[in-house]
């Protein structure tokens, strides 16, 4: 009897065990969404967490989103950097959703920042692709999409005056390179899809371009896709 009640458990076993090895391989086929980013660790570290959530989720696999590596910080070379990804035969081009995160950021006479032209074309180029590349631009910056989180900012602003008022809406400096902003933020998601759906609707009516949108995120329209892929559930019960 009890041999028999060892084997029956072994049995069970082995087809669990089956049964998740299948689920993976399923999951594994999934190359819904992969991402190139024009920051480093801001952008990195908030869209990874919107990848842990589905990987946690066991509704996706680690290869199912991508973050695809870093090696320019200027919106065409992001755009670049997206086309290039090479992983095991697999490219950019085998994703059901391909995006890039740029920002406006315009030159500053201290350093940083990229030309008009530049933020444009990858624009262009994206828009003009012959494989579908989205855009989540912000202008002036991806810490707007944060602050949109506390407040409604509809006046023009730079990246430094954000991110006084992101600290002052945080309670501590807010640093790019925390990784816990993601934790922070998303209790407050659903206000920060509508104040940046207003922004841009507001922009969009008077047909202004992105250029000269400032304060304006699109990063909502990125988070929207992640909540059909089935994280919203997880971020907030959005």
């Amino acid at each position: 009897m009890a041999r028999r009640q060892k084997d029956s458990n072994r049995q069970a076993r082995g087809r669990f065990q089956s049964h998740n090895q299948r689920r993976e391989n399923q999951l594994d086929q999934r190359l819904l969404l992969i991402i190139a980013c024009e920051g480093e660790k801001t952008e990195f570290f908030y869209f990874k967490s919107w990848f842990d959530c589905l990987r946690e989720s066991q509704q996706l696999s680690a290869r199912s989103c991508i973050i695809a590596p870093h090696s320019h910080t200027n919106p065409t070379g992001v755009l670049s950097d997206l086309r290039s990804y090479r992983d095991d035969g697999i490219t950019f081009k085998d994703f059901d959703h391909r995006w890039i995160v740029i920002d406006r950021d315009a030159e500053r006479t201290n350093g940083g920042g990229h030309t008009l032209e530049d933020f444009n074309i990858a624009l262009q180029q994206s828009a003009n692709s012959k494989i579908k590349v989205k855009v989540a631009w912000s202008n002036p910056c991806f810490e707007l999409w944060y602050l949109l989180h506390f407040r409604y900012q509809c006046t023009g602003t730079d990246r430094d005056l954000i991110g006084a008022q992101l600290s002052t809406e945080l309670g501590f400096r807010y640093d790019k390179s925390a990784p816990r902003l993601f934790d922070l933020t998303k209790a407050k998601l659903g206000d920060a899809m509508r104040n940046a759906k207003r922004l841009n609707s507001s922009f969009q009516a008077q047909g202004t371009s992105a250029d000269q949108s400032n304060p304006c995120t699109t990063v909502y329209q990125l988070v929207e896709e992640l909540q059909n892929l089935g994280c919203g559930k997880l971020a907030g019960g959005l």
